[in-house]
């Protein structure tokens, strides 16, 4: 798998419409952040994509990040892993924001099934190399 260091997060390519974001521990995430993230991912895809967002670790958004993250008009889907009850706690808030609503957004405690739906969305196209 492919993986992209940016300044607070790991950006894994799991294939040519999907990437896995892990932030770092302890990060706060601030709007020039997420520009950054932007940035990336716009400069790896070419056309519209998928995000599995793994909430593994502890961190916090800034909440102009957070509505900022979701304006990004390439984002098809996005499937949260969290794996814990603070995880599940904060997405499930996150997905409330008014830019987040206009995403298909789904939280998942299990990252296979975030996976599994992921691609079930995507099924209509066949012949996707997933590399999990």
């Amino acid at each position: 798998m492919e993986i992209h260091q940016i300044s607070f997060a790991k950006v894994g390519i799991l294939s040519h419409d999907l990437a896995e974001i892990t932030v770092d521990n302890g990060a706060d995430i601030t709007l020039s952040m997420v520009n950054e993230l932007h940035q990336l991912l716009l400069s790896l895809f070419s056309e519209s994509f998928s995000l599995l967002i793994n909430k593994t670790n502890s961190y916090s958004t800034q909440l102009d990040a957070l509505i900022h993250f979701g304006t990004l008009p390439a984002i098809d889907k996005i499937a949260v892993f969290a794996p814990n009850k603070l995880a599940k706690m904060s997405a499930d808030f996150s997905a409330t924001i008014p830019s987040s609503n206009a995403l298909n957004i789904e939280v998942f405690t299990e990252r296979d099934d975030a996976l599994v739906w992921l691609i079930d969305k995507k099924s209509s196209a066949a012949g996707h190399n997933y590399l999990w």
